[in-house]
């Protein structure tokens, strides 16, 4: 189970979480919401919705549901904080659906991500869209498993992720 769809989609399950528990308990487990944080945000909101993305976290693992910590981050300045209540040396989701489409997107993306597998030396990455060899080559090489799953719109396109 993911949550990486607009924000209004999956805002209920962040003002209202006990009504989705039960829902959300019968999955193996749940990818954590990914809460827009766009590098043109006010630093505050970026933060905020980092924040959210782990609140729900440990919650849910606080109601025995099992997750995979979505990591996010905007600008740079949140480089420091995007790590936070991930697992070291476990597995990590990130999602590139409209974070890697200019050159100046994959450059951020690219280098955010190297922030975050230096600090959480992950075993395996879980993308959702596509994953450009040019950013995640890298890691396969250094033995990160990546596993890739297509996202919806490519899905419905027709295109290959």
């Amino acid at each position: 189970m993911h949550f990486y769809e607009f924000d209004y989609l999956f805002e209920r399950v962040w003002r209202d979480p006990r009504r989705y528990l039960p829902i959300l308990r019968r999955f193996n487990g749940v990818i954590l919401p990914d809460f827009s944080v766009y590098r043109d945000m006010p630093l505050v909101m970026q933060l905020w919705n980092i924040y959210r993305s782990r609140a729900i976290g440990f919650w849910l693992q606080a109601n025995g549901v099992e997750v995979i910590v979505n990591v996010r981050w905007g600008d740079r300045r949140t480089y420091r904080v995007c790590c936070d209540g991930a697992p070291k040396g476990g597995v990590i989701a990130v999602g590139t659906v409209g974070a890697v489409q200019s050159t100046e997107d994959r450059l951020f993306f690219a280098e955010g991500l190297a922030v975050v597998v230096r600090r959480l030396d992950p075993k395996a990455i879980v993308v959702y869209g596509s994953a450009p060899e040019e950013i995640f080559g890298r890691y396969r090489e250094a033995g990160i498993e990546i596993v890739q799953f297509a996202s919806e719109t490519s899905c419905a396109h027709g295109e290959v992720a």
